[in-house]
């Protein structure tokens, strides 16, 4: 196996440079590229709802929150086609065949603009239905479909986009890939205050700049894959079939475990809403709160995923463990480190948002215990890149829908009856750390052999 190893880490594509050197600074870079771009979105995201929260409109937030919230169904789908077409280029750079690459990933560019633009048709066409059906209410609801009429139409904008900076991360090029997002959110960060305290532009003007940093996303993201690493060819048509399968092996199952977060998110809301306008408001600053604290797990399975993809391509099964053991105790470490600090700031977090009574409470549970229950999540997201880059892909969707539904709908009506929103709240942090727990544990008898057709491959 060692020989084999070398042999394929000499012939492999010089793209492939995860097949080779110390593991450590390999994992570094890709997750503090990716969490950076990650963090810089997310960031933009508390500020854009920072400056809403000027407004004073309780209704604005909340239906800013539901909005964004049930809008990452779409999202959902164009990470599952992110995660099968990064998968196999990074497999045919790591074996050495750089053209199977370049053909994989025009077919991935193909496969995510039918995507987006099916998943986007479907959330309009239910959103409006949805939400008559739970009764939100009126003022948020009003304000809910005028934001997402504006937002969702970017949505195919946004997913190629995010599989223009997962092509350049599949082939090791993650400072790139983290510019490809920065140029998003730079262009959004300097929109947002303008839009607001100049034009006096409100929530459409958030809307409208959020659209405007998703095409500076891909102004940047098609010139540096496009002219300058040349990494995309477009496959002829009996070609284009059999590469759209082979992604879709991946993106499908991904996909739909990444619908299942939404899934148990959308029920989740959909229960704080029934507590009134304040809560809803707390509800959304927490998403907003939590994404940014934990920016780093959302990012793990995309960043470690071209590392464990390479060197399974190479042959390379004890690098893959390695990986999964790093990033897993960098993560746990850096998600209990978040929690501590977000407890000593729990008292302020409201006040930054002008959020008060129910809503208050709510963000300030959240900060000072559901937050330690959600840094277990990392290992979810570890256990996820293994699965859907090691041929598992199955794994994370049967994990990742038994997580949306037993580790969620009877925990949070449980702690919407006896708890109320703090209740809820205790319920999907502690439903969603116990699925995490499994996951891993899953995951761990994954890595225990190599797969059988790695392990059927001649010595070199």
């Amino acid at each position: 196996m060692a020989s084999l190893a070398t042999s394929a880490a000499a012939t492999a594509d010089p793209r492939a440079r995860f097949v080779s050197g110390p593991l450590g600074p390999h994992v570094l870079e890709m997750i503090l590229t990716g969490w950076a771009s990650m963090l810089a979105v997310f960031a933009v995201e508390f500020l854009s709802l920072f400056y809403l929260g000027t407004l004073k409109d309780e209704a604005v937030l909340g239906a800013v929150g539901f909005g964004s919230m049930t809008q990452f169904t779409i999202t959902s789908v164009c990470i599952g086609v992110t995660v099968g077409g990064a998968a196999l280029v990074s497999r045919a750079l790591g074996s050495g065949d750089a053209r199977r690459a370049r053909t994989l990933a025009g077919a991935s560019l193909i496969l995510m603009a039918g995507s987006a633009v099916a998943a986007g048709a479907v959330f309009l066409a239910a959103i409006g239905p949805f939400t008559a059906a739970i009764g939100l209410a009126q003022d948020v609801r009003g304000h809910l479909l005028s934001y997402v009429l504006i937002t969702t139409p970017f949505a195919v904008v946004m997913g190629i986009g995010m599989m223009l900076s997962n092509l350049l991360r599949a082939a090791g090029r993650g400072r790139q890939s983290m510019w490809v997002l920065l140029a998003g959110t730079a262009t959004v960060a300097v929109l947002d205050p303008i839009v607001i305290f100049v034009l006096d532009g409100g929530m459409a003007g958030i809307a409208w700049a959020g659209g405007v940093g998703r095409l500076a996303t891909v102004a940047l993201g098609a010139w540096l894959v496009f002219r300058t690493h040349r990494l995309v060819a477009w496959p002829a048509l009996r070609a284009l079939r059999a590469d759209l399968a082979a992604i879709g092996k991946i993106a499908l199952p991904a996909a739909l475990t990444t619908l299942a977060t939404p899934a148990a998110v959308i029920f989740t809301v959909s229960t704080y809403a029934s507590f009134g306008p304040s809560v809803i408001a707390g509800a959304t600053v927490v998403d907003r709160v939590l994404q940014l604290a934990y920016s780093l797990f959302f990012v793990l399975p995309g960043a470690i995923g071209p590392i464990l993809g390479q060197n399974l391509g190479s042959g390379q099964w004890d690098r893959v463990k390695q990986t999964v053991r790093l990033t897993s105790r960098w993560a746990l470490f850096y998600g209990f480190a978040a929690a501590t600090v977000l407890a000593v700031l729990a008292p302020w977090v409201p006040d930054v948002f002008q959020v008060t009574g129910p809503g208050r409470d709510l963000i300030i549970f959240f900060c000072r215990y559901g937050s330690f229950a959600w840094a277990v999540n990392s290992l979810f997201f570890v256990s996820i890149a293994v699965f859907n880059n090691l041929g598992y892909a199955a794994y994370s969707t049967v994990i990742g829908w038994l997580r949306a539904t037993l580790g969620t709908l009877p925990f949070v009506w449980l702690g919407a009856h006896y708890g109320g929103p703090e209740g809820v709240m205790l319920g999907q942090t502690l439903g969603f750390a116990l699925f995490s727990v499994i996951a891993m544990v899953v995951c761990l008898r994954v890595l225990r052999e190599p797969p059988a057709a790695l392990k059927g491959r001649p010595a070199a």
